[in-house]
């Protein structure tokens, strides 16, 4: 395991190799000279920055090349309570890396589906494995289901069967062989 520098201020971890030039910490600002950390960290202590618990995720940033005006770039977010999907302009943010974005000082965004205020100045990248709240309903929405009850306990009626219901039955097998599923409820055919 390799060297790494911490921000005393933010707390943020660095990997040496990369922030071996670093002057400033990138995240909170504060310099990594001894005699001024000590006075920034006393100030920067009234702002909690949580990297584990934070208030959105972005996942999307608008190339630059997209818009003239690079104002109205914008980065897409999604909330970490209710996973509403927010857009925040760039000139609403002072760092945009491929790893996490600061909010300029004042900057005040709500989430647009529950309402809450972030309160975090950092939004780092959505992970990977992170899934949406609603996943599983919105699954079950396109499961097929019986017509009549609405069970999704149904199974397919199978070709073997058709042929064997037309072959015994011949042409009264015809409500039986036009259908697909039957569902394992109440039995109704569909």
């Amino acid at each position: 395991m390799g060297k790494k520098i911490v921000c005393e201020s933010c707390g943020t971890i660095f990997p040496f190799e990369k922030a071996k030039g670093f002057t400033v910490c990138p995240v909170c600002n504060a310099s990594f000279d001894d005699e001024e950390n000590e006075t920034s960290s006393t100030h920067d202590e009234e702002e909690k920055i949580d990297l584990d618990h934070p208030d959105m995720y972005f996942y999307s940033i608008d190339s630059e090349d997209k818009y003239e005006d690079k104002n109205l770039r914008r980065i897409r977010c999604q909330c970490t309570s209710c996973r509403e999907v927010n857009t925040i302009r760039c000139n609403q943010l002072i760092l945009i890396n491929s790893e996490y974005v600061k909010l300029k000082d004042g900057a005040e965004i709500c989430c647009k589906g529950c309402g809450k205020v972030v309160t975090n100045p950092i939004i780092p990248k959505r992970p990977d494995g992170w899934r949406e709240l609603n996943m599983w309903e919105k699954d079950y929405n396109n499961l097929p289901k019986c017509p009549i009850c609405h069970s999704t306990k149904i199974h397919k009626i199978s070709m073997t069967n058709k042929a064997a219901s037309a072959l015994a039955f011949g042409v009264f097998a015809a409500g039986h062989v036009s259908k697909t599923y039957k569902c394992d409820i109440c039995g109704s055919k569909f």
